[in-house]
């Protein structure tokens, strides 16, 4: 057998290294080439760079992202992998066989085939000739040397299942009926057990509850925007997208704990069944409806609950926006949509559930013991140097860069926690524990750490994860919401227009309107590289030439023109940057909701290009890596603050203001007014006030300027000639309303949830608990001092966690007005709002762990 597979695997390895070096291998401008002969090519134009500029059109490639370049790069992998198939074929054929050889020819063959889907338009059908020869080597060998164990492994798996079928039809034979007796009992025990039921209905009710209200604020949000514009829910959607994947990360945890406690709960019962003569078939059927029974109940009580909770959402909307009457909402579809993820999310925490007890028999009256957990011992100094490494790494990006405001830096953050509560916490038992004395003193503190490490351990990090999640994050968040709210009008003008050269005469027509007050600004476009942090998205939507996109779109305009639009929203700011030549001033538009941001995202792994934005003056245009600084030079950004001049059109994602000293400003409009003819964009900003009873004739007339210059949105449909101050501050005002909302729902299930782990927790725990607490009243000790030492164990995961995240989270509390640069008076604000809901919250808390110890306090005493 060996001898065949060796000479099976040898012929195989020759036909692949000839395959790749004979055959046609690439194909380019409808010829095909072997790989040498295309080495050969590429060097005789003086390498791929040339031969790239030679044959193929920048523009195009640019455009497509299809280039020659990267099949180039990975050709010496099939190479790599000929002469290790004929190495490894010489030395089969010798009769030795390396399979060290064997492991590396087949990921070298995986590495290449993942980089072929980088670049399909280039490749042969040699490929798929070697990709067949690579299988058949390596299911021809397993065959060959498996072929007659297989063989007699079928044989006795097929007289086993004989024998169980014969065996299961001899057991199941059941000729009669269940009696009446057998009913009332299954009743009886269901009756019995209505607390677990409790549970389990309670918790699922929730999450189907702020799935209904999260789906239906946002459907509400939308239909109240009848323009149906490409902006709405733009940074809403984001929001929408980030609290919904937190609801369902949560509901799917605090199922998966459920159902676990509930199954754990019920092997008694079951157990209990079995000995009374009920079959195997006829139990499974009762734990299917039980169920499917909570199931379908906890989804009709949160789809009630989340109804009631939606029409109050609704009316609190609509009277925050002024909108008289109703809008018409379809609960129908949300219902649908609603009960669907519910379904879901239950089922993957079945799912979950299911291969947690794959290998127990759950209807088992055997309930296993716990066993003692031993403490970490690796890697601890190491673990504990390399978590403090997280955590600080974690707030530093968090603080400011290009990853600023994300979760990502939360969870590196939290890893640092997770080494250090392992690594760290083993090493302070093991202090406590080197002296005899000391050990003695803590011991009724040490032992639970000390002999049930790993789950107390888990369940501190997960009560830790979800406080730092809502006091670090969500609180914060939610206060800067609440805060936008006291601030000064985000729109101090009715209309803001980006005008053209041409479009002069159309706006000196408008301005002898009655009731007009009109101001016009010179300013030019302002390009970035990125608009937006970088994510997986952008990687997909870019160019081989690193082209990312949306690019950023900005407006652009001189210290002079700075001072007299921040003269009418801030006319006691008297303060000017005082410019020099490529320094910029930057003025975000946005309130106090937006997340801190940079002007230019742009991010290279390969380059240390700092934060510095690259500008472009005048309209976007294509570029790779060799052209990025030509088109978009590097700019020093001097300073910053968040001020709206003009409107908060884009949230400041895009149409901030971007401040230059007058004479580069003077510089860089002659360069864009001489490109106009090839690069047209506009010149003039616009800014009109008008009279209530002129806005819609002048909202018109401005529909055909906007119509004239949808060129303007041809990059991003979200960029328009014409803004108008009705229909933005509906969006804002929703937008904001559903962060509120977002945000408020994720504290809610955050916080029940760290209710139900902490009572899950415990809850499993009560018979050791109860077992210690009659040890200890039998060896002596009074009820006031156990009673004390259960409180100082329950407080470990209760109070504990909550203190350390709040410590914490004080880091968060102080630098979000800083990110996000509050004034003096928006810090003020957000202050006092923060601690009246951080007060709010700690009071809610502490009333829901009061209430739980005292019932599991009880559950232990008696």
């Amino acid at each position: 057998m060996k001898q065949t597979k060796e000479r099976f695997c040898g012929v195989v390895g020759i036909l692949v290294s000839a395959l790749i070096l004979f055959a046609k291998w690439i194909r380019f401008k409808e010829a095909g080439y072997t790989i040498l002969g295309f080495y050969f090519k590429v060097h005789h134009y003086g390498g791929i760079t040339a031969f790239s500029k030679a044959f193929e059109d920048m523009e195009e490639v640019t455009a497509s992202g299809i280039s020659i370049v990267p099949a180039y790069i990975f050709l010496f992998l099939p190479l790599l992998l000929a002469v290790v198939l004929l190495i490894r074929s010489a030395l089969l054929f010798s009769g030795r066989d390396f399979g060290v050889l064997t492991n590396i020819a087949y990921w070298i063959g995986l590495i290449y085939l993942l980089t072929v889907f980088l670049t399909p338009y280039f490749i042969c059908p040699a490929l798929f000739i070697c990709i067949f020869f690579m299988l058949a080597d390596y299911i021809g060998a397993r065959l060959i040397m498996e072929r007659d164990e297989m063989n007699r492994k079928a044989r006795e798996l097929k007289q086993r299942e004989k024998e169980e079928r014969l065996d299961k039809i001899r057991r199941m034979r059941f000729p009669g009926r269940y009696s009446r007796d057998f009913f009332a009992v299954v009743f009886a025990n269901f009756r019995s057990n209505l607390k677990g039921y409790f549970l389990f209905i309670t918790a699922a009710s929730m999450s189907a509850a702020l799935l209904y209200i999260l789906f239906g604020t946002q459907y509400v949000i939308y239909k109240s925007n009848t323009d149906q514009n490409l902006m709405v829910l733009g940074e809403g959607r984001k929001i929408f997208s980030e609290v919904l994947k937190i609801v369902i990360f949560v509901s799917v945890m605090l199922l998966v704990l459920i159902i676990s406690n509930y199954i754990k709960m019920r092997m008694r019962n079951y157990g209990i069944f079995l000995s009374l003569g009920i079959r195997k078939k006829t139990l499974w059927l009762i734990i299917s409806l039980e169920y499917i029974f909570c199931i379908l109940i906890s989804l009709t009580i949160g789809l009630l609950l989340g109804n009631f909770g939606l029409r109050l959402m609704k009316y609190v909307y609509l009277q925050r926006i002024g909108i008289q009457g109703s809008i018409h909402t379809s609960y129908g579809i949300i219902n649908l949509v609603a009960a669907i993820t519910f379904l879901l999310i239950t089922g993957l925490a079945t799912l979950i559930n299911y291969h947690l007890f794959e290998g127990i028999d759950i209807t088992s009256s055997a309930v296993n013991a716990a066993k003692k957990e031993g403490l970490p011992k690796r890697y601890l100094l190491l673990g504990t140097v390399y978590g403090f490494y997280c955590i600080i790494s974690g707030i530093r990006g968090f603080r400011y860069g290009y990853w600023m405001e994300e979760a990502s830096r939360i969870a590196v953050m939290l890893f640092g926690f997770l080494l250090l509560i392992y690594c760290g916490g083993t090493k302070i038992i093991t202090w406590f524990m080197k002296k005899k004395e000391r050990y003695l003193k803590h011991v009724f503190q040490i032992l639970p750490w000390k002999y049930r490490f790993k789950t107390n351990a888990k369940y501190f990090f997960l009560l830790f994860t979800i406080q730092i999640l809502i006091l670090s994050v969500y609180l914060p968040r939610l206060s800067s919401c609440l805060t936008a709210n006291f601030e000064e009008a985000d729109y101090p003008y009715d209309f803001v227009c980006m005008a053209h050269e041409d479009d002069m005469e159309f706006f000196q027509n408008l301005e002898k309107s009655d009731g007009v007050q009109m101001d016009i600004y010179p300013m030019m476009r302002v390009d970035t590289l990125l608009s937006e942090p970088f994510s997986f998205n952008t990687l997909t939507s870019s160019t081989t030439g690193g082209m990312f996109f949306p690019l950023g779109q900005h407006i652009g305009i001189s210290e002079t023109t700075y001072q007299k639009l921040k003269a009418v929203v801030a006319p006691a700011d008297k303060g000017t940057p005082h410019l020099k030549d490529k320094e910029i001033y930057v003025v975000f538009q946005q309130d106090a909701s937006g997340r801190a941001r940079l002007l230019d995202w742009y991010f290279s792994p390969m380059e240390r290009l700092g934060y510095d934005p690259h500008l472009r003056s005048g309209s976007i245009r294509y570029y790779d890596l060799q052209s990025r600084d030509e088109l978009y030079p590097p700019y020093r950004i001097k300073s910053q603050e968040k001020l709206v001049l003009t409107g908060m059109f884009h949230g400041g994602d895009q149409e901030n203001i971007v401040v230059f000293s007058d004479a580069y400003f003077e510089q860089q409009q002659k360069l864009v007014l001489d490109r106009l003819d090839k690069e047209p964009s506009p010149t003039q900003l616009v800014t009109i006030r008008t009279s209530k009873s002129m806005y819609p004739e002048i909202a018109d007339r401005l529909e055909d300027f906007t119509k004239k210059n949808v060129s303007d949105s041809a990059w991003d449909a979200a960029i328009l000639p014409c803004y108008e101050k009705q229909v933005r501050q509906h969006l804002a005002e929703g937008e904001r309303f559903f962060k509120e909302i977002a945000f408020s729902a994720v504290i809610v299930s955050l916080l029940i949830c760290s209710l139900f782990i902490f009572y899950l927790k415990y809850s499993l725990e009560v018979t050791e608990l109860r077992r210690r607490d009659e040890m200890l009243d039998a060896i002596g000790m009074n009820g006031k001092d156990r009673l004390r030492l259960l409180h100082q164990e329950l407080s470990a995961h209760s109070w504990w966690t909550l203190l350390s995240a709040a410590a914490v989270s004080a880091i968060f509390f102080i630098e979000l007005p800083v990110m996000r640069m509050f004034s003096s008076k928006e810090s003020g604000i957000y202050y006092m709002i923060l601690l009246m809901i951080l007060t709010g919250y700690i009071f809610i808390y502490a009333i829901g762990i009061h209430l739980l110890e005292k019932h599991i306090i009880k559950m232990i005493q008696t």
